[in-house]
């Protein structure tokens, strides 16, 4: 069983930084507990669709297994758009790192703090998803657990 301090200090640092954002404090404990609780966190990727990503994505969802792909998120500290910026950064069979997008903006709040502070991720790849017609891009969704 894990040090209950530990579980209280995560705990505490992801509703100070929910209470920031506005929430009360009681409603930001609350959210907070429930995100420890809660086994994993399943969130889609922002910002696929810049660059070339769209083709690694396509790539990735029609010749590639889910056991394949790696996933590994870093804080992206020069961002000019997001100071709490969070890289989600895959490789397939351990080759080359690609940065395949950010973790949405509302999440990244906290998970950015959480990585500053040492506390450990453990990330899963899920699956590429969309472009169903023509006129739709790919997205992707990974799961967030901590460990």
């Amino acid at each position: 069983m894990k040090d209950i301090s530990i579980i209280r200090s995560k705990v505490a640092i992801m509703a100070n930084r929910l209470k920031k954002m506005g929430l009360t404090l009681s409603a930001a404990f609350k959210r907070a507990w429930a995100l420890i609780k809660c086994k994993t966190i399943r969130t889609k990727i922002a910002g696929v669709t810049k660059g070339n990503r769209q083709k690694a994505l396509k790539r990735i969802a029609e010749v590639y297994s889910l056991e394949q792909v790696q996933v590994r998120l870093e804080r992206d500290r020069a961002n000019l758009h997001d100071n709490n910026a969070v890289k989600v950064i895959i490789n397939v069979n351990s080759s080359l790192d690609y940065i395949i997008g950010y973790i949405p903006k509302n999440l990244a709040y906290v998970i950015s703090t959480l990585i500053d502070k040492g506390i450990e991720l453990k990330t899963a790849f899920m699956g590429v998803r969309g472009h169903y017609t023509d006129y739709m891009n790919y997205g992707a969704v990974i799961n967030l657990q901590l460990a």
